[in-house]
């Protein structure tokens, strides 16, 4: 434990205030930098304190084991599944997530999971880690796992990253010792150990404990590298010997003594050797182990190619024989490892069609995938004749499918790839040109994805309903993100009669869900908002989670264009929370219900709620969040250019020429970013380019805001053919949503360019915004008709009301914090000489001090008030209200400063006055 003063306490003190609250700990490093005997020592201290302690481990060959990290103690309790019946597998992984935490998480008792090597580790340990890590009960939980710092696949470090990421985490790298501290580990072990000796030990070590501890015990003169070191500890063994050490990291989990003498051949004087030259440590109750896991790769290593397959097929024979009538996947999946390493084909298929099944059953569905890939690959046209066996294309797919499910888009893509041929005759044929077109749509790759559904469409037998409405519905998933409405509306129908006819529900809400899109595009309003509540239903009662995220993907949208800023914000918050039970990842669309929020309260004026939103939800694994161009336009309006730039850094990524809307968004912020930055020239570009792409195609008529900020670009450009241009280009916003302030903002920015600024136009416009609720927009049209009306000196009364549509603009600057705004209409009444009410923010706060509290609170901070009058904690609250504990705790501390209290004892006793201790119900 030398040199490790600062960790140990660490880990200690939060073992410690587990009655208060639970905790994640990833401690990493080197291999041989002491991460295991930091918390085995830390854990053994725990001995007697009643502390739960749940050990597991994962292996080099662990990778397709499912729950293999976890041990036996916890996944015990997925045994009890194989009756359970779930709508969805996504409802059955959620189910297996759930019972997992369960056990851990008693509500009663402390309890310390430990999980080492966790690089190693199958993606269904990985899936149930991240969840932990994100889910953490209130109180009685840490979650502890070590990594090696190495060279390892990109997406296992990509989940590292995110898990590091995660708000509380605690990441503890450990570092390499001082040459003091080596001395006082060195000494430790030999007291009569030499100042020179260390610096010898020292110079070859760099410091790393374990090769000190081995340098001290052994040969000086040996490589100094770990490896190499090892390999020359294993190089007095025999080489049977040498196949026991071997045989240690081949299992996820420790070995008994028959394991050992299985994998000796029953050489009993080799497993002996093995064990009494310190490379293998044995355990009457934990079993036998490698002193170090690099002891089991450097020996697995030497051994060579016949070696390792005998060695695996010994161990095959032997695990298959220990087989009972009742186990689990994880059982099945090291026999079928075992044989698939020994090259053994025709028990390898065999036992990897069985862990498929098995680990389906269990719901580990990464790991299912593998297996039924493992036998895909291994298919010979002889297996026909066992009629339990599938065909080739059958057995793809369904790896495929599963892979899919567990979000391994790329690899399943991959695996259909390499299985469809151009033969159309094959068995399966039809459902795997499905899944590839679905899996080539995901991957951007609309012409690969296309292609495969029409040669799909070719296949399906006639009258096959099911089908055919599955092809439409695929074809029509395809084409909406590429603004081709005519077409989707087309196929989603086609999708939903031949659905209606099979019975198929699924299909029928997603066709329901896209036609509600559709409708929304075109303007009718209410039959969208009944297509979409249709599709999020049926979405909802067969818990799917991607069909709920797009049903309720377009329900947000319809509230947007209803201007229900509430209710945008409830259905993102909701749906979130419902994904987050049904998923294990973040699912992509997630990012955009975050974006619609955040952009229907930055149009509502609600620029603090949007801010509160500021997290990393709805990021991209390595990128921006689809957010951040909606919170850029809020801090550009706050006059926060350099975080508006920040956000909007890598937002490239969104402005490509496949998805206008997309690049419309992007074209938004960054056009204002450019007038910010008196760049008029380069934002009317960037407007123009996003125009040309989306004229004439559904995303025309709501590109309003985008067409302001072109005009007003248009006009500090001095572009008149510009403007007329872009007037052209968007014609169809003009007559689309927000008709009316958008044709007043037009007819009010020509008169600009013209030099004759006309004030009916922007007095129109300011009316028009107010009616929408758009109190930023309503601010700059009243300072613009103020602009117009002290233009036109001479006429009667306009002064006055120029002044009072400068202060009416002044005072909805000042609410929302717009200070370059409130900064232009200041310069404009001191330049004309119009006294503005200097104690305008002083009057609105001391009518916000006298007021009746209740009035200053949003909807949901009362909704939020009334769970701390009930003395719920901001986890709690969080829960309740589908928001992030941090969410909560933002809301409660506006809530203390509005009404003027210091405590949540303070604030509860005002929610008993104000009657706003009923509990609020959450709903879409």
């Amino acid at each position: 434990m030398a040199g490790r003063g600062d960790e140990a306490p660490v880990l200690r003190g939060l073992i410690a205030d587990l009655a208060e609250r639970s905790a994640a700990v990833v401690v990493r490093g080197e291999a041989g930098i002491g991460k295991t005997l930091l918390v085995r020592r830390v854990l053994d201290e725990q001995a007697g304190s009643g502390v739960r302690i749940f050990r597991g481990a994962c292996a080099p060959m662990s990778s397709a084991t499912a729950y293999s990290g976890l041990g036996a103690t916890v996944t015990a309790a997925l045994s009890q599944s194989a009756n359970s019946q779930f709508p969805s597998a996504a409802a059955a992984r959620a189910w297996s997530m759930q019972t997992l935490a369960g056990v851990l998480d008693d509500g009663k008792r402390s309890t310390v999971l430990l999980v080492e090597d966790v690089h190693w580790a199958d993606w269904s340990t990985l899936d149930l880690l991240a969840h932990l890590t994100r889910n953490l009960p209130e109180r009685r939980l840490l979650v502890l796992l070590t990594w090696r710092d190495e060279t390892v696949e990109p997406d296992r470090l990509t989940w590292l990253g995110e898990v590091l990421r995660t708000p509380g985490l605690v990441d503890l790298p450990l570092r390499r010792l001082t040459e003091q501290e080596t001395l006082r580990q060195l000494r430790a072990l030999q007291p009569n150990c030499t100042a020179e000796t260390v610096a010898t030990v020292y110079r070859r070590s760099a410091g790393n404990p374990y090769l000190n501890v081995e340098l001290i015990r052994g040969d000086l003169t040996v490589p100094a590298s770990l490896r190499q070191l090892l390999l020359a500890r294993l190089q007095a063994l025999s080489p049977t010997a040498r196949a026991v050490v071997a045989a240690t990291g081949s299992l996820a989990r420790a070995l008994d003594d028959d394991d050992l003498l299985a994998a000796a051949d029953s050489a009993a004087d080799a497993v002996r050797e093995a064990c009494e030259s310190g490379l293998v440590i044995r355990d009457s109750e934990v079993g036998c182990a490698a002193r170090h896991p690099v002891i089991a790769e450097v020996a697995y290593d030497q051994l060579l190619s016949s070696e390792r397959r005998d060695l695996h097929a010994r161990l095959a024979k032997h695990l298959s024989e220990r087989i009972g009538g009742d186990t689990t996947a994880s059982v099945i999946a090291e026999v079928a490892e075992q044989y698939h390493r020994a090259n053994d084909r025709d028990a390898a298929f065999s036992w990897a069609l069985m862990a498929a099944r098995a680990a389906e059953k269990e719901y580990a569905f990464a790991e299912a995938g593998h297996w039924f890939s493992v036998a895909s690959s291994l298919w010979r046209p002889s297996d026909l004749a066992d009629d339990r066996v599938p065909p080739r294309l059958v057995l793809a797919e369904r790896a495929a499918s599963l892979l899919s499910g567990a979000g391994r888009h790329v690899e399943a893509l991959a695996l259909l790839d390499a299985a469809v041929t151009d033969r159309d005759t094959e068995v399966g044929t039809l459902a795997a040109l499905l899944m590839r077109g679905t899996l080539r749509g995901l991957t951007d790759d609309l012409a690969g994805a296309m292609a495969d559904l029409q040669r799909a469409r070719r296949l399906v037998s006639a009258g096959d309903d099911r089908t055919l409405g599955q092809v439409y519905i695929s074809h029509a998933m395809m084409l909406r993100g590429y603004a081709h409405t005519a077409e989707t509306a087309e196929a989603a129908q086609a999708a939903l009669e031949h659905a209606a006819k099979a019975g198929d529900t699924r299909t029928i809400g997603q066709a329901r869900s896209m036609l509600g899109a559709v409708a929304a595009i075109e303007g009718r309003l209410d039959k969208a908002f009944e297509e979409a509540v249709a599709g999020l239903k049926i979405a909802r009662d067969l818990a799917e989670p991607e069909d709920l995220a797009m049903a309720a993907m377009h329900l947000t949208f319809v509230h947007g264009l209803r201007n229900d800023t509430d209710q945008v914000v409830a259905v993102a918050d909701t749906i979130q929370s419902e994904l987050r039970h049904l998923m294990v990842n973040e699912h992509w669309v997630e990012g955009i219900l975050e974006s619609n929020a955040v952009y229907n309260l930055y149009l509502a004026g609600r620029w603090d709620e949007a801010l509160d939103r500021d997290d990393n939800k709805g990021r991209l694994p390595s990128g921006p969040a689809f957010k951040d161009s909606q919170l850029a336009l809020i801090h550009l309006a706050r006059g926060n250019l350099q975080k508006a730039v920040e956000l909007m850094d890598g937002q490239e990524v969104f402005a490509v020429d496949d998805q206008p809307q997309d690049k419309s968004d992007y074209a938004e912020t960054m056009a204002l970013v450019r007038l910010v930055q008196h760049r008029p020239r380069e934002a009317l570009a960037l407007v123009l380019d996003s125009a040309e792409l989306s004229h004439d195609t559904e995303d025309e008529p709501m590109a309003g805001s985008l067409l302001c900020i072109g005009l007003e670009a248009a006009v500090a450009a001095q572009s008149a053919d510009g403007f007329d241009r872009l007037v052209a280009l968007y014609r169809r916003a003009v007559s689309g949503f927000a008709a009316g302030a958008l044709a007043a903002v037009v007819d009010g920015e020509r008169s600009r360019i013209r030099g004759t600024p006309d004030p009916a136009a922007w007095l129109s416009a300011a009316q028009e915004w107010a009616s929408l609720g758009r109190p930023y927009w309503e601010a700059q049209a009243r300072l613009r008709a103020a602009e117009a009306l002290l233009a036109q000196r001479r006429q009667t009364g306009a002064r006055g009301r120029a002044t009072a549509e400068l202060e009416t603009a002044r005072q909805i600057a000042d609410q929302l914090g717009a200070e370059p705004l409130l900064s232009r209409i200041q310069a404009l009444a001191k330049i004309a000489r119009v006294h503005l009410d200097d104690s305008a923010t002083e009057h609105h706060e001391r009518r916000g001090a006298t007021a009746d509290p209740q009035s200053l609170l949003t909807e949901r901070e009362r909704q939020v008030l009334a769970l701390v009058a009930a003395g719920r904690t901001n986890r709690e609250i969080g829960a309740t209200l589908y928001m992030s504990p941090k969410t909560a705790s933002v809301h409660v501390t506006h809530i203390l400063e509005k009404l003027g209290v210091q405590s949540r004892v303070q604030a509860a006793a005002e929610a008993v006055r104000l009657d706003l201790t009923n509990h609020p119900e959450s709903s879409t």
